[in-house]
């Protein structure tokens, strides 16, 4: 039943140190020890204020400060520390490096999934700062208290009405055991108590506004994440998506097929014309005088003859190889691939037009392809796919058609 209930809600959990100066081996072992008897579960982990540094700016102000008052160069940050932000209001938050990989290492190893890790406070303070409206005192202060430990939130209201905050620093106190519900003592200052025992260093916790998860402070200030929630939609997309893969995998291989009879087409009439050329080679018994002019060619004889030599002799592989070569190149899908061979049987310097129709990825590359097929390739038209789609190559959002005069070479 329990494993049951925390596949769709999972436990929540607050973990803290021994001691200030303890190192991360005592915490470490007893979430090893919680997580083998909670195999396969899932997990939100709330860190005490302990390992955290906290302040009210955004990074790039809050290194100089962290540097000033703890000795901590920006390298030293980056390397040994994770930081997560809020950009409205300006929150910066630093859990050491150490302790959030072998709080993640541990969870792999027993198949817990970790929802979530972050300052305990992080709901109750955003739940308050929201909730509290212009007061006789413009400034508010939130005291987010934990055995041995109090974590200090101050905010004010801007210009425009909005609560920010203006300082976030951690006093350290005598410890104690669990304290009230939170409570407002006094107008200006708001009073949240961790309710967790000073002898234990992991306690099921049980988190008292659970509705402010809605709010985006504590995915900002996840140090396993941040996390990507997906949004109903995108499952809609995913499914319009599939469809469109598959509809151009239809036509990828209606075109397959196209180019299968087109080669068999060209390997038929290669042969016709080397048994006429064989037949040609073979001398023929003469004949009188009124046989030879009974068997001249008319002119319309003589023009059909030439059409039918023109295309036994047009280099098809050419063409085709030319058509795959463009499309490989810019990544291009093609749809449609058509060539008009009626000009062939008028003047000798005739060119077929190949009119070609594929799927690209944006303008550029739909004027590359264009231009890949050489001199007098040009672009009839490019607008928006009625189902865009995406593949290992890029997003396909375009459809271009273009006209190449094929007996030109590239």
């Amino acid at each position: 039943m329990m494993r049951l209930t925390t596949s769709w809600r999972p436990h929540q959990v607050f973990l803290r140190p021994p001691n200030a100066h303890a190192s991360h081996d005592e915490a470490l072992a007893a979430w090893s020890q919680w997580c083998e008897q909670h195999a396969g579960s899932r997990c939100d982990l709330a860190l005490s204020g302990h390992w955290l540094m906290a302040c009210a700016a955004l990074p790039e102000q809050a290194l100089p400060q962290w540097d000033h008052y703890m000795g901590l160069s920006a390298s030293a940050i980056e390397q040994a520390w994770v930081v997560r932000y809020l950009a409205a209001p300006a929150l910066s938050c630093a859990a050491p490096r150490a302790l959030i990989e072998g709080l993640k290492k541990t969870a792999s190893e027993h198949r817990v999934r970790l929802e979530w890790v972050g300052p305990w406070w992080v709901w109750q303070a955003q739940g308050c700062l929201s909730s509290v409206g212009p007061e006789p005192v413009a400034q508010h202060t939130l005291h987010a208290t934990e055995p041995g430990l109090t974590t200090y939130l101050k905010s004010s209201l801007d210009a425009g009405g909005q609560r920010t905050l203006e300082q976030a620093w951690t006093e350290t106190s005598d410890p104690v055991g669990p304290a009230r519900e939170p409570v407002i003592n006094t107008p200006g200052v708001t009073t949240l108590d961790a309710g967790v025992l000073a002898d234990a260093l992991l306690t099921e916790w049980t988190r008292p506004d659970a509705p402010a998860w809605k709010a985006p402070w504590a995915d900002k200030l996840d140090f396993a994440g941040p996390r990507i929630r997906t949004a109903l939609w995108s499952w809609a997309l995913l499914v319009a998506a599939m469809a469109a893969c598959m509809a151009v995998a239809e036509q990828a291989q209606a075109l397959i097929t196209s180019q299968g009879e087109a080669q068999a087409m060209l390997h038929r009439l290669e042969r016709a014309k080397h048994q006429q050329a064989l037949a040609a080679a073979v001398p023929r018994a003469a004949s009188s005088p009124a046989q030879a002019a009974d068997r001249k060619l008319n002119d319309v004889a003589l023009r059909q003859a030439a059409r039918v030599a023109q295309l036994l002799a047009y280099p098809w592989p050419v063409v085709v190889g030319r058509v795959e070569q463009a499309a490989l190149q810019e990544q291009a899908v093609l749809t449609s691939f058509s060539l008009d061979i009626n000009s062939l049987g008028g003047k000798a310097e005739a060119r077929p037009q190949a009119r070609l129709q594929a799927a690209l990825r944006d303008d550029a590359s739909a004027l590359r392809w264009t231009a890949a097929h050489g001199d007098g390739a040009q672009m009839l038209g490019r607008d928006a796919l009625a189902t865009p789609f995406a593949s290992t190559q890029g997003h396909y959002a375009l459809r271009a058609e273009a006209a190449w005069p094929v007996g030109v070479a590239p």
